[in-house]
């Protein structure tokens, strides 16, 4: 009896020591203090929430509230806030965009809010598992604790009907990452893209499972669906872009992975590529943490892993 209590308090120990650790990530990277949560409507019932990290969609109605992403764990108080402002109907859905920690983090919270949490199948394995991000170790982190886990997962598609909405959830090849979801709102005629293609900024890919090509073909599958009115929301920067911004982050990409591929071939080193501006036509609309040598060393790399 002895023996059984002790390993259940062990168990129930080395649960806490996983949540905190996994909230103390986003401590070590954000104030939240300091970060106020901005609301956009961006169509009718469909508003976008921007603080820190990934862009949070937001969907209202007579059947409750749908959120994409969840943006970091200590901001949860904010952005209750915010939704409230919007709307005092229960919160019944969250879908994840892909699992890096800006847009995840919040999950357990909302979990705890009453939010079923829905993501493609490869990303509850991530967050399961935890992600050591060997390109970036300042993105690791250790296993999600288990409410923060989709408890929904799919593998191509699903569909949801909400809110009067055909809410279509599909994941593209590895792209971003393997895990990437794509929210299209068919009513409102708004597509979440989370990190695909979208911002006009250098996006970063994940290095351990994303691909340059994964991308482009991301944002051409988006580009099929989408029409001149589709409004996107990207994962960062600004709340809604057009298709046109989309089809020159695209065309960018195309343009810069081939120059890179071209040095890859001419037996060019990393540094060689980076001294050659592959990107320099496009690094003034390009505004963003992620500077063009450090894109272009993360396609690089990401090129050569392949």
């Amino acid at each position: 009896m002895t023996v059984g209590g002790g390993k259940l308090l062990a168990g129930r120990l080395a649960l806490i020591l996983t949540c905190l650790v996994w909230v103390a990530q986003a401590q070590r990277v954000i104030d939240a203090d300091k970060i106020e949560i901005q609301t956009v409507q961006v169509a009718d019932g469909l508003y976008v929430l921007v603080g820190e990290g990934g862009n949070i969609g937001v969907s209202v109605g007579s059947d409750g509230i749908l959120l994409v992403d969840a943006q970091y764990a200590p901001l949860h108080r904010k952005i209750m806030a915010a939704i409230r402002k919007i709307s005092q109907q229960p919160i019944r859905y969250l879908i994840n965009t892909h699992h890096h920690t800006d847009h995840v983090e919040g999950n357990e919270a909302m979990a705890k809010a009453g939010a079923v949490i829905i993501a493609h199948e490869n990303l509850r394995e991530r967050l399961s598992a935890g992600d050591p991000s060997p390109g970036n170790p300042a993105r690791a982190t250790p296993p999600a604790p288990k409410q923060a886990l989709p408890v929904l997962t799919y593998s191509d598609s699903i569909t949801l009907h909400f809110n009067g909405e055909e809410i279509y959830v599909y994941h593209p090849p590895p792209a971003h990452t393997d895990g990437d979801s794509v929210v299209y709102f068919r009513r409102a005629n708004v597509i979440h893209v989370g990190d695909l293609p979208s911002s006009i900024r250098y996006p970063r890919i994940d290095t351990g499972n994303g691909s340059v090509d994964g991308m482009i073909a991301a944002a051409d599958h988006i580009l099929q669906i989408a029409n001149q009115d589709t409004k996107i929301i990207p994962g960062h920067i600004g709340t809604a872009i057009s298709v046109k911004d989309l089809q020159e982050q695209r065309d960018m990409f195309v343009v810069v992975r081939d120059r890179i591929l071209s040095g890859i071939r001419a037996g060019k080193t990393m540094e060689q590529i980076i001294a050659s501006k592959p990107t320099a036509e496009f690094d003034e609309r390009r505004k963003g943490r992620l500077a063009p040598d450090g894109f272009v060393r993360l396609l690089y790399q990401t090129m050569i892993r392949r």
